[in-house]
């Protein structure tokens, strides 16, 4: 009998305690998620910017610059420029180069500034069998580009590929 009493109390209490965290639980829930929205607003992005300061670019082929796409995916007409009184943070360089390489081969491309011709970022792929080769960098601190230049990539200006730039504005200092 006294198993049984033991056994029964027990229970008891791991039930009594499975209710008592089950009622705490959502005002916990709720305490956290408060804490979270207070410290980070609801528009800022997984990388710590608000959405305005985002930038994708499209880097097209025949084009020795890169333009700007907008949040509905238009493209600019005109190549793009990082603004005066701000440096664009570049995270990712995703390219693709279709000019017929022989499979297995090194293909090289590079991110420029396309007023001088200076090289912001290196990227190397091997050719499939069709000759065509993929890449996509991601730079977990970012490559900064300074106000006034305007980006460019190799292998679109070569006419033998494009590319993507996505990345985030900040302020000077």
């Amino acid at each position: 009998m006294k198993i049984m009493k033991k056994a029964v109390t027990t229970l008891g209490g791991i039930f009594l305690a499975a209710l008592l965290i089950a009622a705490l639980a959502p005002k916990a829930t709720h305490a956290v998620v408060a804490a979270l929205v207070q410290i980070v607003p609801g528009d800022t992005t997984q990388v710590g910017q608000t959405q305005s300061q985002l930038v994708s670019l499209m880097c097209r082929k025949g084009s020795s610059s890169c333009y700007f796409i907008d949040r509905q995916g238009n493209q600019s007409s005109t190549a793009y420029v990082v603004p005066t009184g701000y440096t664009l943070v570049v995270t990712d360089y995703q390219w693709e180069s279709n000019y017929g390489a022989q499979a297995g081969t090194l293909n090289v491309n590079w991110l420029f500034n396309s007023a001088t011709s200076s090289i912001l970022a290196r990227s190397d792929a091997i050719a499939d069998t069709n000759g065509t080769a993929y890449a996509h960098e991601h730079f977990a601190t970012g490559i900064r580009v300074y106000e006034g230049v305007t980006i460019g990539d190799f292998n679109a200006s070569q006419i033998s590929g494009n590319a993507w730039v996505q990345g985030y504005l900040v302020p000077n200092d």
